[in-house]
């Protein structure tokens, strides 16, 4: 099962097809991008389910449906404990960046958390989670795949925020702020704390 975000709202990839008695479900195979973003812009409609037998084939099914990219983010934790968070258009959330043509991942995760932020010394620690969202742009829907890396730094020097990322403020916050903090944050964020 996988769990797409659009906004507060989310489409679930299942392969079980039972209990699904006045839920929003439709097979995967018979629906549109277009089709699917109109449901979830229903008035009352929080999720939908989409349904596949194959558990394997779920995210590549939908992967045809809709352009992917992909993306690199962290969670990074200073010697003192505390978590690298921002501010991005009002809301709290990691730093995170697309993929590079011909770039790792993990060197993607590492460039966009110090682009974001001014944080250097980044040692990539372990690959946490991948996170799905989908967004709009110049009228197109795109999936963006994001791979979530836990990071440490020594770095104390000044935080910059990226401003031309829409970023207003970068901050160190500890865990229990952080939890506090993510409330209010998307979906995405939240779900990479559970």
């Amino acid at each position: 099962m996988y769990e797409i975000f659009v906004n507060d709202k989310s489409i679930i990839l299942t392969n079980i097809e039972e209990n699904i008695n006045n839920i929003k479900f439709f097979r995967l195979k018979d629906v549109t991008i277009d089709f699917i973003m109109s449901e979830l812009n229903k008035k009352g409609v929080e999720k939908i389910y989409l349904y596949h037998p194959n558990e394997e084939k779920l995210l590549k099914k939908f992967k045809k449906k809709i352009d992917v990219i992909k993306a690199g983010g962290g969670i990074v934790t200073n010697k003192k404990g505390e978590i690298l968070v921002m501010k991005r258009r009002g809301k709290w959330d990691l730093p995170k960046g697309k993929k590079e043509k011909g770039e790792n991942i993990a060197v993607c995760a590492l460039r966009e958390v110090e682009e974001e932020t001014g944080v250097k010394k980044l040692n990539l620690i372990r690959f946490r989670t991948i996170t799905y969202h989908i967004f709009k742009q110049d009228g197109k829907y795109f999936l963006k795949e994001t791979y979530w890396y836990d990071m440490e730094t020594k770095y104390k020097g000044v935080l910059k925020a990226q401003i031309e990322e829409d970023i207003e403020m970068v901050c160190w916050k500890k865990p229990d702020e952080v939890q506090e903090l993510i409330k209010k944050s998307y979906k995405n964020i939240q779900k990479i704390f559970e």
